[in-house]
């Protein structure tokens, strides 16, 4: 049984000895040591990781590749959020970098040599821009959902009583075109199937 199951599994991911010492913040030699072991206890396990280590390619962690991810590591330790698109020069930098990563990784492009050096990031996958129009559209389903609770019919975008009923009937509008369109996205058809059945927007 291997004492250090998780350096096994970057070596086999394809990751040298020196990227996983700087990963687990141990010394070079006692990974080295430790992999030849394993190597000993189980024959092929060092062809095993040559393969992996071919397949990377061109694409393999940089050695500016791997400081730029351990300072976003130690950014969100620090400030207990990623890097964001409006801060300083330096954390405008980490951002771009890390949106980079976040888009090959959404192509497929990101291999798991990478993947692996970038597992302490906790939500780096989620785009935050995203995040920001997904959270704004849940507030205003549950604002249309309140007005239907509180009036007992769905708000109108032209025969309406309020601006707050025109400006959420324009919104239950926009999405009934975007599903006439199928341009609405399944998660969020969804919802509104769920919290109003049978919706449809009322001129």
């Amino acid at each position: 049984m291997s004492r250090h199951p998780e350096w096994d599994a970057m070596y086999l991911a394809g990751l040298t000895a020196r990227e996983i010492s700087d990963r687990v913040h141990r010394g070079v030699a006692t990974v080295h040591y430790h992999l030849r072991q394993r190597d000993y206890y189980e024959p092929g396990f060092q062809a095993k990781h040559e393969v992996a280590l071919a397949d990377r390619g061109s694409n393999r962690p940089s050695t500016t590749w791997r400081r730029r991810a351990k300072e976003i590591v130690a950014f969100q330790s620090e400030h207990g959020r990623l890097p964001s698109r409006t801060g300083d020069p330096v954390e405008r930098l980490l951002h771009s970098w890390l949106a980079v990563q976040r888009r090959e990784n959404k192509d497929g492009r990101l291999p798991s040599t990478k993947l692996t050096l970038l597992q302490d990031l906790d939500d780096w996958m989620i785009d935050p821009w995203q995040k920001e129009l997904d959270d704004a559209w849940r507030n205003k389903l549950n604002a249309v959902c309140q007005f239907f609770e509180e009036q007992g019919r769905i708000p109108r975008y032209r025969t309406y009583k309020s601006d707050q009923e025109r400006r959420l009937g324009v919104w239950l509008h926009n999405q009934h075109q975007r599903r006439s369109r199928q341009l609405l996205a399944p998660w969020r058809l969804d919802a509104l199937n769920v919290n109003l059945p049978g919706w449809r927007s009322r001129a």
